[in-house]
């Protein structure tokens, strides 16, 4: 018996639905027609290719070091939450932006250095297990991004910029990042096309 399917997202769906019951798409096609069932896999293989999901054991180490980053920055400042509420209730009872505690600055720069860092192991593990350069060129990006801006933390910090000042440089960096990130994709994506 033929089971049509919803042509958005591939779900059986009943004869006489007019809406997919998973994603809400349309089930009634301007010519009438109900899609044939398959006919969303047979298009997304078309569009990414047939096989195998592939498995990101990148994002698997990725988000393993970020738990342990958010441990080694509760083990080196255990009154961090405290501290965040405090300094969240000076901003609000003097309505205006206050400068955090020093305790507060250090666990951020301790806290964005070390994501940092996280960002340039897991690109190498995904140049070796996965051989994406383009993930891993991503993620080096990413982790300069961020080391830049816990560098820019420390010097807020020992106050030798302004907080105005760490944006301004901070945004700059991601820009020139990703300018350089289109500069050496460009290629790649030539190709894909």
């Amino acid at each position: 018996m033929f089971m049509p399917a919803c042509p958005k997202c591939g779900l059986d769906v009943g004869e006489d639905d007019r809406f997919c019951s998973s994603c809400g798409a349309s089930l009634t096609a301007s010519s009438g027609e109900r899609p044939a069932k398959g006919s969303y896999a047979r298009e997304r293989e078309t569009c990414f290719g047939a096989g195998e999901p592939r498995r990101d054991f990148g994002g698997l180490i990725s988000f393993g070091t970020f738990l342990i980053v958010v441990a080694i920055t509760f083990l080196a400042n255990p009154n961090i939450v405290s501290d965040f509420r405090l300094w969240i209730d000076r901003v609000a009872s003097a309505n205006m932006l206050l400068r955090p505690s020093q305790g507060l600055i250090t666990s951020a720069t301790l806290f964005f250095g070390l994501i940092g860092v996280s960002n340039f192991v897991v690109a190498g593990v995904r140049l070796m297990l996965d051989k994406t350069a383009r993930r891993a060129f991503s993620d080096t990006l990413s982790g300069i991004a961020l080391v830049i801006f816990s560098y820019l933390i420390h010097l807020y910090g020992s106050h030798a910029v302004t907080w105005q000042m760490v944006l301004a440089i901070e945004i700059v960096a991601i820009g020139l990042l990703v300018i350089l990130y289109g500069i050496v994709l460009r290629p790649f994506l030539k190709k894909s096309q």
